[in-house]
């Protein structure tokens, strides 16, 4: 599995996940911020929007491999 790293509000992490892992997952099972949510899973509703590097993005579309590096905000 590969490694990722993120700043998630403020605080760094290091994580194993699958290829497959959305960062929706991530955010909520992995790091416990339930905060972000799957409301329609269609990317339609916006329930699971974050900013990422200062946009907003919906978490349950974009794969944690593509948030390497960057820094989150719930």
């Amino acid at each position: 599995m590969p490694q990722v790293s993120l700043t998630v509000n403020g605080k760094q992490h290091s994580v194993e996940v699958e290829g497959r892992t959305l960062l929706v997952e991530l955010l909520r099972e992995k790091l416990g911020l339930t905060g972000t949510h799957v409301g329609c899973d269609t990317s339609q509703c916006g329930a699971c929007t974050v900013l990422m590097d200062g946009r907003a993005v919906k978490s349950c579309t974009l794969l944690v491999a593509q948030a390497d590096g960057a820094e989150v905000v719930t």
